[in-house]
């Protein structure tokens, strides 16, 4: 996922991972991108994830005297925020504005004309627990504060984007509360995975159909092809998922990882597209012209 899904309006994306090297990665690019241009941050995550994303940023050039001096990073623990919104299985609505908007409006005074970048894992957390009407009940409020709050916002979530459960259960709803979403850290990799898992176990053809059935979505640009395809197949083809995703699992554990760095500019143009993807969108452009 480039870091340029920050231009869009209301922007909020999904970070999905496995490993918090991988996330904190992630996050330190996103934050220190806004850093560069004077936008400050708001961090909540767990402490874990906290020391790990000041570390990337420190490797980055962006210290934590440097950025204290400055006064960009608000910080606030992703478990003792959740203890102060929650209201039983729920968040409640004036809590949540009352602490969240709170942290965000420690920094207007600081920065009158700026946007905050928004870290948050609270969606995470409640994820983990299995508390999914939670987290899709706090997105919702993240939503509705964008229009009282200028901000982007980042949301990671622990998630195996090769476990059917996973794509059928949880990923859908992530997908579709989110502006753009990141199902891998190596987004190029994943994709040329995916295609060689369904081509492997489709055949070209039924391959084909896959991406045709995504299509739609796929010209949204909010969401990569794989993750699409993975989510159709999850959902729609319950005798050849668990093939293609183990398919695709093995091939993502063993391709190199790719030459540019995720999150750069570059991001969507390191390799060609996958076979198979390439020839539904070269047939989905003809048909554009023709029309």
């Amino acid at each position: 996922m480039s870091l340029n899904w920050t231009e869009a309006p209301a922007a909020h994306a999904a970070q999905i991972y496995t490993e918090p090297d991988e996330l904190a990665e992630s996050v330190a690019a996103y934050f220190a991108a806004g850093f560069d241009e004077g936008e400050p941050a708001t961090l909540v995550a767990t402490a874990t994830h906290t020391s790990l994303v000041r570390e990337r940023l420190t490797a980055s050039g962006w210290d934590a005297k440097r950025i204290d001096a400055l006064g960009l990073l608000v910080s606030a623990d992703a478990d003792a925020m959740l203890e102060r919104i929650m209201d039983g299985p729920l968040p409640a609505d004036a809590a949540f504005e009352r602490v969240i908007g709170g942290l965000l409006d420690e920094l207007a005074p600081r920065f009158p004309e700026a946007r905050v970048r928004v870290y948050g894992e609270m969606v995470d957390v409640l994820s983990q627990r299995g508390q999914q009407n939670a987290a899709v009940a706090l997105e919702e409020l993240w939503n509705r504060l964008a229009r009282t709050r200028r901000f982007a916002l980042l949301c990671g979530y622990r998630l195996d984007v090769f476990d059917r459960q996973a794509q059928v259960e949880t990923l859908r709803s992530v997908c579709d509360l989110h502006t753009h979403v990141a199902p891998a850290t190596d987004t190029d990799r994943l994709a040329h995975a995916v295609d060689d898992a369904l081509v492997g176990v489709l055949v070209a053809q039924g391959a084909g159909q896959v991406y045709s059935l995504v299509g739609t979505e796929i010209r949204e640009r909010r969401v990569p092809p794989p993750q699409l395809a993975l989510m159709w197949v999850s959902e729609n083809m319950p005798m050849n998922a668990e093939q293609i995703l183990s398919a695709a699992r093995t091939r993502y554990r063993d391709a190199p990882a790719s030459t540019t760095p995720a999150g750069t500019d570059d991001d969507v143009a390191r390799r060609p597209e996958p076979d198979a993807l390439r020839a539904i969108l070269r047939k989905a452009t003809r048909t554009r012209r023709l029309s």
